[in-house]
């Protein structure tokens, strides 16, 4: 064989249509969206925004959600970037339905737009791929794992300024270090400034660059401005039944009520009663396990281990006696109750003297005053959820929880174009959100899809069967309360090859 060599060809008037995408496989990812994804009913919901006849005919609302897909699937983050690409592709082009010689959109409409487009109707391309998702069978919604995690904001932690003062970090924590040390250099400033608590507060400082994003530390310990994203997630199969944005300094404990509040109502909506609610131990407290048990709400919330590895004597080794409202250490002696106004807890206290005597004493507690136990006033929620949580059923939910409840927010970051925001405002984030959920419903819609073949009934009638085995569980123990009621209610994938299987990607496939 010879040695080609490829000659440029001269400029043609007309590009013939016939054959121009013969190059793209029927079964490619964005043909196969394209015959499933019906987005034609929010041209209907935004007719209102519009006037009938007056000016230029804005970009088409069907279109313009594709974009935000295909800048999803293509872990695109700017819009510039977005810009290109469409305009670059033909299977882009002929997933919008863009012939060669139309104009793509440009970056500047898709902003606009987003920027003018209502949060609502965000949701409402969210819930009918959902509702795609339930048409499928994949949204059983009896178990779901509920979790967050921090988003870098598009400010940089260098223009942060102080509320009052109006001066910069670097002016702030210098002038602190010269009230001490007139003469001090900006080296020793910030030498000093590391060991100061409470620096960078949200209460102190703001960004004008971004004033609704706080500043946060995330997981790999670096700090920077930042939003929040949640997402509740059906454990069974993976679908997000919901998904939203908040403030970095909104802690899980606070909101997680809310989370599980909008997970029974969406599910009541769709016929679903209230699923068993599994989440981490940051979503742990006892206001928030009493508040579950009196909507009726089964929660698996990881217990934290407090006292794990101690010496010493911990809270369950004291003995409560309910007629005396007293506690009994392990060496005898009484803890009476501190007549304090405790909001939370209830506070035990034994004499200082008899501990001081006392052979545990340095092992039990060092203080002088005497040991003291505070008991949460919601001890009893604390404990039932903690047999859950060791439960042969617990465990295995908070096995899946951290698989499948977290597995979005990894591929978010890395393939969705969401580790750092290009827009700016919670109203950005939470649009931005909406779509990544929808676009992760779509992957796992795809590829159930693409599964479907010569193994669909066996796959049908396991479904059957675990759902019956679930039912029968829960009749049978039904008897002994809702905590053995969670035994072993999904199948959980042990193997290497089940958890790769996870991946929504539908070009490897299983």
């Amino acid at each position: 064989m010879s040695q080609g060599k490829k000659i440029a060809p001269p400029p043609s008037l007309f590009v013939p249509a016939v054959g121009l995408y013969d190059h793209i496989p029927k079964n490619h990812f964005y043909e196969q969206l394209n015959r499933v994804l019906d987005l034609s009913f929010v041209r209907e919901l935004m007719r209102p925004l519009y006037a009938e006849k007056l000016g230029r005919p804005s970009l088409d609302p069907v279109v313009f959600f594709k974009c935000l897909l295909v800048g999803f699937f293509e872990n695109i983050t700017h819009d510039t970037e977005l810009e290109y690409r469409i305009a670059d592709s033909l299977t882009f082009r002929k997933f919008l339905g863009y012939s060669l010689e139309e104009r793509t959109p440009d970056e500047s409409t898709l902003r606009k737009t987003r920027q003018r487009m209502p949060e609502e109707l965000f949701r409402a391309v969210f819930d009918r791929v959902l509702d795609m998702c339930q048409g499928q069978g994949l949204v059983k919604w009896r178990a779901v794992g509920v979790d967050s995690t921090p988003v870098e904001a598009n400010a940089s932690m260098d223009s942060l300024r102080h509320r009052e003062l109006g001066c910069t970090y670097e002016e702030y924590m210098l002038a602190l270090k010269r009230q001490e040390s007139p003469g001090a250099s900006v080296s020793e400033a910030k030498q000093a400034d590391r060991e100061r608590p409470g620096k960078a507060s949200n209460a102190d400082w703001v960004s004008p660059t971004d004033s609704e994003a706080r500043v946060a530390q995330h997981p790999d310990k670096h700090t920077h401005l930042s939003y929040k994203v949640d997402t509740s997630v059906d454990l069974e199969t993976g679908v997000i039944v919901s998904v939203g944005a908040e403030a970095a300094d909104v802690s899980d404990q606070s909101d997680f009520l809310g989370k599980v509040d909008e997970v029974v109502l969406r599910g009541e909506e769709r016929g679903f009663s209230a699923p068993v609610i599994v989440a981490d131990k940051g979503h742990h407290s006892g206001e928030n396990l009493a508040a579950l048990e009196e909507r009726g709400v089964v929660g698996v919330v990881s217990s934290p281990r407090n006292g794990r590895g101690a010496v010493g004597y911990r809270q369950g080794d004291f003995k409560h006696d309910e007629e005396t409202d007293t506690l009994e250490c392990p060496a005898g002696q009484t803890l009476v109750r501190v007549e304090k106004f405790h909001r939370t807890h209830r506070r035990y206290q034994a004499k200082g003297d008899v501990c001081r005597v006392c052979p545990h004493f340095g092992v039990c507690t060092r203080s002088k005053e005497g040991r003291g136990v505070s008991i949460s006033l919601h001890d009893g929620a604390i404990r039932r959820n903690r047999e859950r949580c060791y439960s042969e059923g617990g465990r295995a939910l908070l096995g899946i929880r951290r698989q499948r409840g977290e597995g979005p927010f990894g591929y978010f970051k890395q393939f969705g174009g969401m580790r750092r925001m290009s827009g700016r405002g919670l109203s950005f984030v939470w649009k931005k959100a909406l779509m990544a959920g929808a676009g992760w419903n779509l992957l796992i819609l795809l590829k159930n899809l693409a599964l479907q073949g010569p193994s669909a009934a066996l796959s049908a009638v396991f479904g059957t069967v675990m759902a019956a085995l679930w039912l029968l569980q829960v009749l049978t123990e039904a008897s002994q309360g809702p905590l053995l009621a969670l035994r072993n209610p999904i199948a959980l994938p042990h193997n290497r090859q089940s958890r790769a299987c996870q991946n929504p990607h539908l070009s490897g496939g299983c």
